[in-house]
């Protein structure tokens, strides 16, 4: 492996421990919610409503999103160029579920 290509692996690697871990305390329900819907609220609005969906919305993303840096951590260490198809779907399986599930929590509201 070439220099590069260890740095890579190990940013790839961090990267995905970093997104893993908040995926898991969004799951848990705590720290700050990284979601738009509640970013974008006002004070008054943040006090009165349900995090709870928007918690578990974000952790899931985050968790499909560790998933996708693990698999490309992979794919860099071992050469495995068809992993590449594999980080396809999984992108495509993440905006997918981040549409699907914004919508519903709109429709929810």
């Amino acid at each position: 492996m070439s220099i590069p290509e260890i740095v890579l692996a190990v940013i790839l690697f961090v990267g995905a421990a970093l997104l893993a871990l908040f995926g898991i305390r969004h799951l848990q329900y705590r720290g700050y919610c990284f979601n738009n819907a509640y970013i974008y609220a006002s004070k008054r609005e943040r006090e009165q409503m349900d995090k709870t969906p928007y918690y578990k919305q974000t952790g899931i993303i985050l968790l499909m999103l560790a998933g996708l840096f693990l698999i490309n951590f992979v794919r860099v260490v071992f050469k495995l160029e068809f992993l590449m198809y594999v980080s396809y779907v999984v992108i495509a399986l993440t905006l997918v579920y981040a549409v699907v599930s914004s919508v519903r929590l709109e429709k929810n509201k």
